[in-house]
């Protein structure tokens, strides 16, 4: 059965708390004047009363004819400061647009997912100390103090993101609070995101890794950066310009790129064991800095000009070098989904001498017969600065 979609209204008001007590003050004074009939008390009724209908129609002008638009990031990071835009272009051609406040608006799956992150709970507590105690960052927002009238201006944050994973929103939530801070109006608007964050780089690294690179040299012939030509495919972001074939790229109307037969032989293959026992949860945050280490042995490996390959259960990155390799592998890492069943599944392992397993210290002892004691890493090790 589909789903339902929520109802919303054209506008949401609530109160600050500033508001509240200006309410409150008005009712006062709407009794006081009706109980003695005096006019003194009527005309400061009316004036608040106008103060309230004032406040209505300015904040809606401030809200019609604007028109937003999210701006591209770029890469972005678990644990680290992210820079999110968003363009907002004013329409109206006499009245400019005062404290609009622009934030994205999650679904329930990422919210829950997100809180559980940062170790708080599913739900977010009704009551505002409660809220305030948690510090919980929510969902990225941008302050826009005035934008005039046919103008476009850009704002920009840093947000930072508590994990890996695909971050979905369904749309803008777009409030002000102008002109006098007692209510926020807030327009929502139905602009589906989603925003992909790689799992967190850490420049501290095992030893093995710092220390032995290579873990031998395997003789064969593979794809290189110079030597005989090898082949042709399709150009990837990142990878050097120098290596497209200008002629065939031109016929085929997209970049190609030449390949080599590679004249050195170094090459490592990685092994992430993406596997908790089903009665074991708490392995959970295991397998994720599991998930870290291998992001940050891929990024040395990166930097050193070192070709890699990347297996986990049921799904491969087939091996490359450069930064290319290193955004497929980063996307498929954040993709990525932990097992949990009751008994190990396989993990397909080649025969590659060059290799090193990543995994919790629940790793099964045939997936740990294929690697010599040196190339695994588990989670009982320390990591050394």
């Amino acid at each position: 059965m589909p789903e339902l979609r929520r109802i919303r209204l054209p506008r949401t008001l609530s109160f600050t708390l500033e508001g509240k007590w200006f309410v409150i003050i008005t009712i006062i004074v709407g009794f006081g004047a009706m109980n003695t009939g005096n006019n003194l008390l009527y005309l400061v009724l009316g004036m608040l009363l106008c103060m309230i209908i004032a406040s209505g129609i300015l904040s809606e002008r401030v809200l019609k004819k604007v028109t937003i638009k999210r701006l591209p990031s770029g890469d972005i990071f678990a644990n680290k400061p992210a820079r999110i835009s968003i363009e907002v272009k004013n329409n109206k051609k006499k009245h400019a647009s005062y404290s609009i406040t622009i934030g994205e608006e999650e679904t329930k799956e990422t919210l829950k997912w997100r809180r559980k992150g940062l170790g708080l709970p599913e739900e977010i507590p009704k009551k505002k100390k409660k809220r305030e105690k948690e510090n919980d960052p929510g969902a990225p927002k941008i302050l826009f103090l005035k934008v005039d009238s046919s103008k476009t201006k850009i704002g920009t944050t840093t947000h930072t993101f508590p994990r890996r994973g695909l971050y979905q929103y369904t749309g803008l939530n777009f409030s002000t609070r102008f002109p006098f801070g007692f209510f926020e109006k807030t327009k929502y608007i139905e602009l589906p995101n989603e925003i992909l964050v790689f799992p967190e780089i850490r420049t501290r690294l095992r030893s093995i890794v710092d220390e032995n690179p290579l873990f031998g040299e395997v003789a064969r012939g593979a794809q290189g950066r110079t030597g005989n030509f090898w082949g042709l495919r399709e150009y990837r972001e990142g990878e050097d310009l120098r290596d497209v074939h200008w002629k065939v790229s031109a016929r085929r109307g997209k970049l190609v790129r030449k390949l080599y037969e590679r004249e050195d032989n170094e090459s490592i293959a990685l092994y992430l064991y993406n596997w908790i026992p089903k009665d074991s949860p708490e392995t959970h945050l295991s397998v994720e800095e599991a998930i870290i280490e291998v992001a940050s042995a891929c990024a040395l490996l990166t930097r050193r000009g070192i070709r890699y390959s990347l297996t986990t259960i049921n799904e491969r990155v087939s091996e490359g070098i450069g930064p290319g390799q290193l955004k497929n592998t980063l996307r498929h890492l954040a993709l990525l989904q932990i097992k949990m069943e009751k008994d190990p599944p396989k993990l397909a392992i080649n025969t590659n001498i060059n290799r090193l397993l990543f995994a919790t210290t629940d790793i099964p002892a045939i997936i740990r017969s294929h690697f010599d004691a040196k190339q695994i890493l588990t989670l009982e090790e320390k990591i050394e600065s």
